[in-house]
C-alpha cells in the first residue's frame, strides 16, 4: 500500500520494538532498548496514514501506537517516500515501517513480517452506467485506471497482462475514471469505498470479484536478519488487542463499520 494504492492490506505497524539483545553494530536493537522504536511510514493514504495539520496520524499509526505502548516502547515514527520504507528497512536505518503494506511472497524473501493485522482485497469502481458485472468484463475493450506501483496494479496485470495498454497506471485514476477517460479503476477496496463516498454526486458503484482478486494482508515490515523478537511482541500485541475489542474501537473510528467476524478470527490466528 498505500498509497491509495492500491499498493497493499497483517499485525499493527508498530515499528520495530527489539528489546535489546544485540550489540553496538545493530542500531535497530540499541533503539528498542533504549524504549523507543523507530518506525518509517508514508504518509499519504487516507485513512490508514496521512498528514493532518503537520502530524502523522490514521488507523495504522494509532494501531501501532498502542501496541508499542503494550509492548513497553515508545514509538518514533516519520513519513517517508513509499520507496524509501523498503530501503531503510533494509538497511538498518529503521526498526519496522507500517503503510498498508501487503505481505508478498516476493517481500517475505527480502523482509520479515508481523502477523497479519488487515485483510483487504481489490474491487472495481465504475460509473453506475457503465456494463461491468465482473472482472472478466474489464477485458472486453476496457480501458482501467491504477495506481502506478500498487498491488492493484500487480492483480490487474496478472488477469490483463503486463504490457496491455489498456491498463493505465497513474496517480491521476479518480479523475480520469470521473472524466471517462477509463472506464473503471481498481483498486484497494477500502480506497475505493472512500473514493465513493468522496463523489456521491457522481453516481460510482462498486463491483467486487473475489475469483479474480484474492484477498490481501497487510503486515507490519522488519529487518529480515533483526526482527524476529520485535515481530512477536507485536504479534502478541495485535492479538491482545483483537480479544479485548481494542482492534474493532479503532477499526469503526477510521472506517466508521464493524470489521467481519472472518476478518477478527483471522487476525487471532495469523
Amino acid at each position: 500500500m498505500k498509497r491509495w494504492m492500491a499498493a497493499a492490506a497483517v499485525l499493527l505497524a508498530a515499528g520495530c520494538l527489539l528489546a535489546g539483545g544485540c550489540g553496538k553494530d545493530e542500531p535497530a536493537a540499541a533503539s528498542a532498548s533504549e524504549g523507543h522504536v523507530r518506525i518509517v511510514t508514508h504518509a499519504n493514504w487516507n485513512p490508514f496514514e496521512y498528514l493532518k495539520d503537520g502530524k502523522i496520524t490514521g488507523f495504522d499509526i494509532d494501531l501501532v501506537t498502542e501496541a508499542a505502548k503494550r509492548a513497553g516502547l515508545t514509538p518514533d515514527i516519520t513519513d517517508a517516500g513509499w520507496e524509501a520504507i523498503f530501503e531503510q528497512i533494509r538497511t538498518g536505518q529503521a526498526d519496522a515501517a507500517i503503510s498498508g503494506i501487503t505481505i508478498t511472497d516476493d517481500r517475505k524473501a527480502t523482509y520479515l513480517f508481523s502477523k497479519p493485522y488487515f485483510v483487504s482485497r481489490q474491487a472495481i469502481l465504475i460509473r453506475e452506467d457503465e456494463s461491468i458485472s465482473s472482472a472478466k468484463d474489464l477485458m472486453d475493450g476496457k480501458t482501467v485506471a491504477v495506481q502506478n506501483g500498487s498491488t492493484g496494479q500487480e492483480a490487474l496485470e496478472k488477469l490483463m497482462g503486463k504490457n496491455n495498454p489498456a491498463i493505465r497506471k497513474t496517480p491521476m485514476s479518480i479523475q480520469m475514471l470521473i472524466g471517462g477517460q477509463v472506464d473503471a479503476l481498481v483498486g484497494d477496496e477500502t480506497s475505493v469505498k472512500s473514493i465513493q463516498a468522496q463523489y456521491p454526486d457522481q453516481h460510482l458503484k462498486i463491483v467486487y470479484d473475489d475469483e479474480a482478486f484474492t484477498p490481501e494482508y497487510f503486515g507490519i515490515l522488519y529487518p529480515k536478519d533483526k526482527g524476529q523478537a520485535l515481530s512477536r511482541k507485536m504479534d502478541k500485541a495485535l492479538s491482545d488487542m483483537v480479544s479485548d475489542g481494542t482492534y474493532g474501537k479503532l477499526y469503526e473510528k477510521w472506517f466508521h463499520t464493524k470489521p467481519d467476524e472472518k476478518m477478527l478470527a483471522s487476525l487471532k490466528q495469523g
